[in-house]
């Protein structure tokens, strides 16, 4: 063999293992993705060939041992045992394994390549303990050790209620543990994994607060029981007085020790004020106030919402006692709680959809007669009246009959197709038709549904023609049906010359109006006879010799139409006849014998 080909199998067998070697890493790091490389251990406890799930599950065993491993801690010869998961020790896990799985996989592919065949030779890799604790913590439990284990421990004074009586201690120095010092050597232990014992330093300390903070304590206490806190409501005209004694159960004072200078917190305990205004509850207890519709002067709709039944609110008690010791007069705030609901709430003033008013209508009479006694009566019952929709409203029904009882009187009345006054019955209440008619206009032009109406025989020119509605008891009746999506406000009122009657509703922002055909079907006057007894007979003795008492007079016949124009321009009509007979023509006659004298 030459020396050439000596020469370059030489140099090609150092390629070959090169390339035998990368094959090989290659191969190793294929079949290890996702595992710690190596040898890699934190505390003893190996990790070294695990998925991150697993590494995590032995490295939460270790966290649940070094948190349950005490430390032993000696102060001023006295032995305590700290333990760590007490103080809130965390291991860090997530940066344990972050560093955990960087092993073997940092640097370029050559760095990498020279770790692997470097941990052929053995040994690995040991992490440092990561972990967390809450230094408060660590803080407050020196703070109890130095209580129970040191025998002349600082006090920092003190001021408490004890039987409703202000009590008090002053501050005095002592020796106690060294907390700077200790705070560091503790933090110390705490991350060794090795749980050393620990000696703690002390030293001789003043207290911070002076006996002159504690008296300034005790003066800010005694004047808070000075004299009775009074609670006020002025909305509801309520108050009530905490006594002296009260206050004294429910005054609480706690020393705050977690600031530099230890602080006093007075407070008021809210049991001992509950448990005296509780029976006082009953005696203040509010009633309910129903929601109500108010129409004003202008006719505007107003919603006055309900009031809910109250009672003193025993909750925030404690916060009106000390809102009533910032007062000059010792007074805070009384609130009260809703312990229902009104009767008539405003939900359900609401829910009756009343906006506005849909309809007015007014006539005139003259002053001072009985008659108008009759229509202030009755305009009055029907005040205020609530239709809802889809009921029907009959206006008998609502005021019932008119009699003498209720303070109806005499007046003329249609009987027997002639106004009389006034010896029937009927007279009682009479010219209530005129409140009717009223009505009936009212419910014509707010476009409500016309159920029963029935319209004099006799028109009278203070009524529009046509459109009006006379009444009896218990008939004729005026009767309409709410046809609207909303209840409707019957609202009345009256003077001394006229009554008004107005609707209050939502009927749909529709207008009405009323068209009238001339008159047709004219008709002489209707005769009735009546029975005189007191008229001669023998000059009036029979119907064919009778007396004229009422002349009469003739009829007519009259159409009415009722235009509905919709918002959406829609139009319906309806339509009535109407026809009047006019005033009777009566004939009085006598029916006794005629005597006339002898020749």
């Amino acid at each position: 063999m030459n020396k050439t080909r000596i020469a370059i199998i030489s140099a090609l067998v150092p390629v070959g293992l090169v390339l035998i070697a990368g094959i090989w890493f290659g191969i190793d790091r294929a079949t290890h993705t996702g595992e710690i490389l190596g040898s890699v251990s934190v505390q003893g406890v190996e990790l070294g060939g695990l998925g991150r799930e697993d590494a995590a599950a032995r490295l939460a065993d270790l966290e649940a041992t070094l948190a349950s491993t005490p430390i032993e801690v000696t102060a001023a010869g006295h032995t305590f045992s700290l333990v760590p998961a007490d103080v809130g020790y965390d291991l860090d896990m997530e940066a344990v394994l972050e560093e955990a799985f960087t092993e073997g996989r940092n640097g370029n592919l050559f760095s990498q390549i020279g770790w692997w065949f470097g941990h052929f030779g053995g040994g690995g890799r040991v992490l440092d303990v990561s972990a967390t604790y809450d230094p408060a913590a660590v803080a407050a439990a020196t703070a109890e050790w130095e209580l129970e284990g040191i025998a002349d421990p600082p006090h920092e004074g003190n001021v408490e209620m004890v039987d409703g009586e202000v009590t008090y201690e002053y501050p005095r120095a002592g020796t106690g543990i060294d907390h700077a010092a200790a705070a560091g050597i503790l933090g110390e232990a705490i991350l060794d994994p090795a749980r050393p014992a620990v000696e703690l330093p002390t030293t001789s300390l003043t207290p911070v607060l002076t006996a002159a903070d504690i008296d300034a304590v005790v003066a800010e206490a005694n004047s808070r029981l000075a004299d009775p806190v009074t609670l006020l409501n002025q909305e509801l005209s309520q108050r009530i007085e905490i006594p002296v004694a009260v206050l004294a159960r429910s005054l609480t004072i706690s020393r705050d020790d977690t600031t530099d200078v230890p602080t006093f917190d007075l407070a008021w305990a809210n049991g001992p004020l509950s448990d005296y205004v509780e029976p006082l509850a009953v005696t203040h207890a509010t009633q309910a106030v129903d929601a109500q519709i108010l129409i004003n002067e202008d006719d505007t709709v107003t919603l006055v919402p309900s009031i809910p039944p109250q009672t003193p609110d025993l909750e925030p008690l404690a916060a009106e006692v000390e809102a009533a010791l910032a007062s000059v007069t010792r007074t805070g705030p009384l609130a009260f709680v809703a312990t229902g609901e009104a009767e008539f709430s405003t939900a359900d003033a609401e829910a009756l959809g009343i906006r506005e008013k849909i309809s007015e209508f007014t006539t005139y009479h003259s002053c001072c007669e009985n008659r108008v006694t009759n229509i202030h009566l009755i305009a009055a019952a029907t005040d205020g009246a609530l239709v809802m929709p889809g009921e029907t409203f009959s206006l008998n029904d609502h005021v019932g009959e008119r009699t003498a009882a209720k303070g109806y009187v005499s007046a003329g009345a249609i009987i027997n197709g002639y106004i009389q006054c006034c010896d029937s019955a009927i007279n009682i209440g009479g010219g209530t038709s005129q409140f009717s008619t009223t009505m009936y206009n009212a419910i014509f032009y707010a476009g409500l549904e016309d159920v029963y109406h029935f319209p004099h025989t006799i028109w009278f020119t203070r009524y529009p023609e046509g459109i009006e509605a006379t009444m009896g008891y218990p008939e004729p009746d005026l009767k309409f049906r709410n046809n609207t999506e909303s209840a409707v406000l019957i609202k009345t009122s009256f003077t001394d010359t006229s009554v008004t009657v107005k609707m209050f509703g939502d009927n749909g922002g529709i207008e009405v109006e009323a068209e009238k055909s001339d008159r047709f079907n004219y008709t002489g006057p209707i005769t009735i006879y009546e029975v005189n007894n007191e008229l001669d007979p023998c000059e009036y003795g029979s119907r064919a010799t009778g007396r004229v008492k009422e002349a009469g007079g003739g009829g007519w016949s009259i159409r009415v139409f009722r235009h509905i124009t919709y918002p959406d321009a829609e139009v319906t009509t309806e339509e009535w006849v109407v026809h009047y007979d006019g005033p009777f023509r009566v004939i009085e006659y006598s029916t006794k014998k005629c005597k006339k004298p002898k020749p």
